[in-house]
């Protein structure tokens, strides 16, 4: 169809424009013919032009098939419930879905529902019915002195389970405190209510209790509870939290539109190729008056009366609500963490069952020949050597199975979560935590985000006094510059005074009672912990067990997020900007600005205002005529105040008033330096508004002859007292911005000196965009001259899927985005292998949070739908807490991949010793005892996790690169540490193991007595446990030297000092007190239970000296470059490796060819993608 028969479709009065109905499936209710998807078409986008193919030109006919009226609304029974009614089961009412909570044995479920926790189960199960059978069936059994050997092997059963108890219970109720904590942030302070209009009369009903067909009375202040149509009035609209759009939106009755719409788009029209709807701009500049109220929107100004056509999940806040539910996505590192975990298992697994055959086969060597050492065992005896080699099998399982890892993880994850929510962030994904430490790309939203979403004179002029009260300025600057500092000491008082005038009297805006001074400082428990006393500090300190002190702060958090952002001063934002601007700088007083209007005389000499002249955006400035009274040596005068657009105010300006109010007439050179800091403030990003005043002193009453107006001769016709009338006094001239919130620039270079991305996702144009984007450091003034720096969302959807690719690596600012966009750029960046935040305030962020792998919301200025959508809400509103998150995360990801590093040094230590030892031995029995090795485990996976679980954050993670999401887990440096000190480890123990006898006693293994030999395998037993002591310390090193290749550089304290910041952690210095501690206790004390006999002087020097060599071991290990280590195992041989003992082969998944977008990237090269998981 062409422009014109497409244009002629929708004007002709034929049966298109007629509604289009539509009948329930089942034939009832048929005296509702409009669907409720019909009617939500309106708004989701806002077209009129959806309105024309319903209801055509008529706006009556919307009343009719809505069956309201436009001035008496719906008409209901008064008694009967108005869920009866066919309007509510056609349409049903305000109210959405709740969202249930899940209860805590829904949590525990969860969290035990896991592969790794029913793994842990089994093997306890097993361990746990053995160590029974041991302690029941089978002999019992006596030591070298006589004494009788306790069966104590159930133990480790019990041990295992209440590990699994541990995780589950943790997991589960750091999970419902996170639940309890949402639901308490989205609890509501009150019912709010709206004024419909019902059989004719007002009445205040809930705003969950609007129907589809309400006529609906909005004033200023309001926030629209359900999509509806204008259809008197007049009003401003702040759309921001919906749309992202900054600007206020005027919006006009529906009859306004639909002439719009007829006009613009007629038959003879050839201006555009489709037709204009609401939103577009023709080339003329033409644009159809906006009559959709979206829900959720504020109204900012005006009053009007709108009729409800979508409500609950039908409305645009509904929809966006219901698309909020997704299951979530794996983690990167709980990706490889599972996979790590199953790998152990199978290599534990495939270790037990060659052991089994390893001594089965033995076994059968040993009852089969008529000579073998079981041969003339009665039948008991041989079933006890059997079970003998199958619980030592059974053994080498249990020691790989690794019911720490899971523990560590949780631990990790409650202590950052815990230390988050007092720095003012909310986690409510624990599962976020973890990911923010990968996280390669932070895509925020400007308004509300980066900025404060209050509109702020921040810099100007008043007279020829120039001021800035920007605060990214340097603070000497700040305080010469302030606005008050520069009106009190550089401008006279009667040029404060006019000012102060015109701001007050000629606005429309007015003051906001629930305002309270004190609710703007909202950086809760961060900046009370700024001020704190030494003695405070302590205080605080020891309250860590009062938990009542901890409740006080996170209540005042939760107080100040059910509060919301309480802003001074209720109107448009430019009124409110100068109102702002005059109580901080101008001596407006908190409950003033009433009585100043009222009583104009007291403050500003004036006797009345004689005329107003509102805001239109027509003309794009507003005015007002006052009369003064009488003073010394002055008659009575007129002046004329006028504020608007500067451009145009100034350019009707005869004169410029100075600081002392002498008046300079303007010339060329005035007029082109005004013209000039105009086009300095808009290239800034700020909206200039000039103030300016004209005085009338020969004028006895008003108006003037010369300007009455024709048609009312009462006021002064608009025409000619602004454009014809020559002497206006230019008074000052005035930037405002939403201006960035404080640390905003600073958050954003911490981010990227932490090789992470900020990306500026932004409903605003492309200019404001970028001016915004360089003041808060995302644009720097070297990539904004590279291509594709900056793009608007039009432009970025029209791109193709690898375009896009080859363009996001440069891109900065997306601009003039819709969340489609929004939604398109996290998932075309997380298909590129990026590990995605983003963060946003708005209902229209709310897909994008929801894709991303963390979402953060706003608190206090955040819509319902954006905190249900994010993982991590942000509970003072401080863009610089993401710092925090990160660093926070990293934290996380660090100290589990310490402890699996430990962990695997302890796990193949420990199966090695424990296979070799058992095959060596004639009895089929390991060295270390089953009770040895529950203390092991406990060291191990409980301790171990505790100590590298809860370390706080080194100063200098901030300054390491992100990960990303294809990482490996294990990086070349870990396996470098984990292969040496597993290693030395094996090499020390198999000496002391083989060759103790000759070493200590100088005489052969089948010499000495059974006391002797117990005595070295305890002093075996004592080494092993001294050398996971040092490995435990050198284990608190990770990837300090990733990256560097020098052997020389690598010799510094960062990486080499395994002792640097100790004293920071208390857990891991008591949990290491506890573990030598125990381990002394047991060599002396340990006696039968533990197999132990006392130990001689020298045996004690040498474990604990072995043990020690951990500590050397680390030090050799970490000067050596990885990239040694890669020339020692080629990465093709790696490759290999993994493909086979990496167990690659059994993954389903696993294909061989990576994604579409990730087969554009270049492979990585470095040291790391040769490592494994």
């Amino acid at each position: 169809m062409s422009r014109q028969d497409e244009n002629s479709a929708l004007l002709a009065n034929n049966e298109n424009n007629k509604p289009s109905y539509t009948g329930n499936e089942n034939g009832a209710y048929d005296n509702f013919k409009l669907s409720k998807s019909q009617l939500s078409d309106l708004h989701n986008p806002k077209s009129i032009r959806s309105f024309v193919r319903l209801f055509g030109y008529e706006s009556n006919s919307l009343f009719k098939y809505l069956k309201t009226d436009k001035n008496a609304g719906i008409s209901l029974p008064e008694i009967s419930n108005y869920r009866k009614t066919n309007r509510y089961k056609n349409y049903g009412d305000n109210s959405l879905p709740e969202r249930i909570p899940k209860s805590f044995l829904q949590l525990v479920w969860a969290a035990f529902n896991d592969k790794t926790m029913q793994l842990l189960t089994v093997a306890a199960v097993v361990s746990f019915v053995l160590g029974l059978y041991e302690l029941w069936m089978q002999p019992p059994q006596y030591d070298p002195e006589g004494n009788k050997i306790k069966q104590v092997d159930w133990i480790e059963g019990v041990a295992i389970m209440i590990a699994v108890f541990v995780v589950v219970l943790v997991s589960a109720a750091n999970d419902y405190q996170k639940e309890l904590q949402f639901a308490k942030l989205n609890k509501k302070k009150e019912n709010r209510k709206i004024i419909v209009i019902r059989n004719d009369q007002e009445i205040l009903i809930s705003i969950h209790h609007v129907l589809v067909g309400d006529v609906v009375s909005l004033q200023t202040g309001d926030v629209v509870p359900a999509d509806c149509v204008m259809i008197s009035g007049k009003c401003e609209a702040d759309e921001s939290s919906i749309t992202g759009e900054s600007n206020t939106i005027q919006k006009f009755p529906v009859d306004n539109s639909l002439r719009d719409f007829k006009k613009f788009n007629s038959i003879d029209s050839h201006n555009h190729s489709k037709p204009l709807d609401i939103g577009d701009v023709n080339e003329d500049g033409n644009k159809i008056a906006d009559c959709m109220l979206i829900s959720g929107s504020r109204i900012l100004s005006g009053l009007g009366r709108g009729v409800i056509t979508s409500v609950g999940i039908n409305s645009v806040y509904g929809q966006t609500m219901t698309s909020l539910n997704a299951e979530p996505e794996s983690t990167p590192l709980q990706l490889h963490l599972s996979q790590l975990a199953d790998n152990i298992s199978v290599y534990g697994c495939v270790s037990a069952i060659i052991l089994f055959l390893v001594l089965f086969t033995r076994y059968l060597f040993y009852i089969i020949p008529e000579d073998g050492r079981f041969h003339d065992l009665d039948p008991a005896q041989k079933g006890s050597k059997f079970m003998n080699i199958f619980i030592t099998s059974i053994t080498v399982i249990v020691v790989a199975v690794p019911e720490g890892l899971p523990l560590a993880v949780t631990l990790a994850l409650a202590f950052a979560t815990t230390r988050m929510t007092k720095d003012g962030n909310l986690v409510r994904v624990l599962r976020s935590c973890e990911t923010m430490g990968s996280a390669t790309a932070v895509c925020s939203d400007k308004t509300g985000t980066l900025t404060e979403n209050v509109m702020t004179v921040v810099r100007g002029f008043l007279g020829n006094s120039k001021f800035d009260d920007n605060k990214s300025l340097p603070v000497s600057e700040q305080r010469k510059l302030n606005s008050k500092k520069v009106f009190e000491e550089n401008c006279s008082s009667s040029l404060r005074n006019d000012l102060l005038a015109n701001i007050v009297l000629n606005s429309t805006a007015f003051e906001n009672r629930d305002y309270k001074k004190n609710d703007k400082n909202t950086n809760g428990s961060k900046n009370m912990s700024k001020n704190l006393s030494f003695l405070d500090k302590c205080k605080s300190r020891l309250s860590f067990f009062k938990k009542g002190n901890r409740e006080d702060d996170e209540d005042q958090l939760f107080k100040n997020v059910n509060k919301g952002r309480q802003e001074p001063f209720i109107g448009s934002k430019t009124e409110t900007a100068l109102l702002s601007l005059a109580r901080l700088s101008l001596g407006l007083q908190p409950g003033e600005l009433q009585y100043l209007r009222d009583q104009p005389m007291e403050k500003f000499n004036i006797e009345k205002v004689v005329q107003t002249i509102p805001f239109e955006s027509s003309r794009k400035w507003a005015g007002l005529v006052v009369k003064y009274k009488e003073g010394k040596n002055k008659k009575p005068f007129y002046r004329f105040f006028i504020k608007g657009a500067a451009e145009i105010v100034s350019k009707n300006c005869s004169y410029k008033r100075n600081s002392d109010d002498t008046l300079e007439e303007i010339n060329e050179d005035n007029k082109k330096k005004t013209d000039e800091e105009i086009k300095n403030l808009a290239s800034d990003a700020l909206r200039a508004i000039s103030v300016a005043h004209k005085d009338f002193c020969e004028c006895d009453s008003w108006p003037p002859e010369q300007l009455r107006d024709k048609d009312s001769p009462n006021i002064a016709a608009l025409d000619l007292l602004f454009n014809s009338q020559k002497g206006l006094i230019l008074d000052g001239l005035l930037g405002i911005q939403d201006p960035l919130r404080a640390g905003v620039r600073e958050s954003v270079q911490q981010c990227q000196r932490a090789g992470v991305t900020v990306r500026m996702v932004t409903g605003d144009n492309i200019l404001t965009a970028k001016a915004i984007a360089r003041n808060c450091a995302i644009l720097s003034t070297d990539i904004s001259s590279e291509a594709y720096s900056a793009m608007e969302g039009t432009e970025f959807r029209k791109l193709t899927k690898n375009e896009r690719i080859r363009i996001l690596p440069n891109l900065r600012v997306l601009a003039r985005s819709s969340p489609e966009d929004k939604r398109l750029l996290v998932e075309t960046l997380k298909g590129m292998g990026d590990v995605v935040a983003v963060t946003g305030d708005g209902t229209n962020d709310a897909p994008a949070l929801k894709l991303a792998d963390v979402g953060f919301s706003m608190g206090i200025s955040g819509t319902e739908v954006a905190r249900e959508a994010s993982d991590i809400i942000l509970m003072t509103d401080d863009f610089s807490a993401i710092v925090n998150a990160i660093k926070w995360g990293r934290c996380v990801s660090v100290s589990i991949k310490k402890f699996i590093q430990f962990q695997l040094i302890v796990n193949i230590t420990a199966v090695i010793l424990t296979f070799v030892s058992s095959v060596a031995s004639s009895d089929e029995t390991s060295v270390l005892t089953a009770v040895q090795l529950l203390w092991i485990n406990l060291i191990m996976d409980t301790l171990a996790a505790l100590a590298l679980a809860t370390d706080k954050p080194d100063p200098n993670i901030m300054d390491r690169k992100p990960r990303g999401r294809s990482t490996s887990l294990i990086s070349v440096s870990t396996w470098k540490m984990i292969l040496s000190q597993a290693t030395l480890q094996l090499i020390v123990t198999f000496i002391l193991h083989f060759y103790g006898p000759e070493l200590f006693f100088k005489k052969h293994e089948d010499e000495i007595t059974s006391h002797q030999q117990q005595q070295l395998n305890a002093m075996t037993f004592n080494t092993f446990v001294w050398l996971q002591f040092f490995t435990m310390l050198v284990s608190r090193k990770l990837d300090e030297g990733d990256g560097i290749s020098n052997w020389r550089g690598r010799i510094s304290a960062a990486n080499l000092n395994f002792f640097q910041d100790l004293g920071r952690n208390y857990y891991f210095l008591t949990i290491m007190a506890i573990i030598g501690s125990c381990q002394v206790l047991i060599m002396f004390f340990g006696g039968a239970p533990f197999s132990i006999a006392r130990q001689t002087k020298s045996m004690w020097i040498t474990a604990v000296l072995c043990g020690m060599l951990s500590l050397i071991m680390g030090v050799l290990v970490r000067i050596c470059p990885d990239e040694v280590a890669v020339k020692v195992f080629p990465a093709a041989f790696v490759q290999r490796f993994k493909y086979v003992f990496g167990l690659e082969f059994l993954r389903k998944n696993h294909t061989g060819k990576h994604d579409d977008e990730e087969a554009l990237l270049e492979e990585s090269d470095s040291p790391g993608s040769t490592a494994f998981y």
